[in-house]
């Protein structure tokens, strides 16, 4: 399996802690990240290493069960997220970091191909696929940063 990385950075102006207690309420993703929706938490007890999410990504015109695990959870400051189900497999990290009064948040991922054209997407073209997953990526940044601001979540 080929695999690609990206990240994207954005300055919120809002605290660390109330990025964080937006962005820790996994179910939130469905507002920031396109193509999420109907995110769950699995089981009872509080968001930690090992806790489960289930939920629906769309992406190409079609819709596929996503299940992710959270990895690493370093309180108020970064949450890693690992799926291994669904329609393509990925690792990603949230770092916060305070800067002033505002918050730089920074999205870090590593996605796996999927099928033998992501592959070969991956491989021929990785320096453009890269540059679009690192759109995409603050892209959805932005969209946490006007959900955040707007509404002083």
């Amino acid at each position: 399996m080929v695999s690609l990385s990206a990240s994207a950075t954005i300055e919120i102006e809002r605290d660390p802690a109330e990025v964080w207690a937006y962005v820790a309420d996994v179910t939130n993703q469905d507002h920031w990240v396109d193509g999420m929706s109907e995110s769950e938490v699995l089981g009872d007890g509080p968001i930690g290493r090992g806790t489960q999410i289930r939920g629906t990504y769309t992406y190409g015109g079609g819709s596929a069960p996503v299940l992710m695990t959270i990895t690493e959870v370093r309180e108020g400051r970064q949450l890693s997220i690992n799926a291994s189900e669904g329609p393509f497999p990925f690792s990603g990290t949230l770092t916060l970091q305070r800067s002033g009064p505002s918050t730089t948040v920074t999205n870090s991922m590593q996605a796996g191909s999927d099928h033998i054209f992501t592959s070969i997407m991956f491989t021929v073209f990785r320096p453009l696929t890269k540059l679009m997953m690192s759109r995409q990526m603050k892209k959805e940044l932005g969209q946490l940063k006007a959900i955040l601001e707007s509404s002083g979540a």
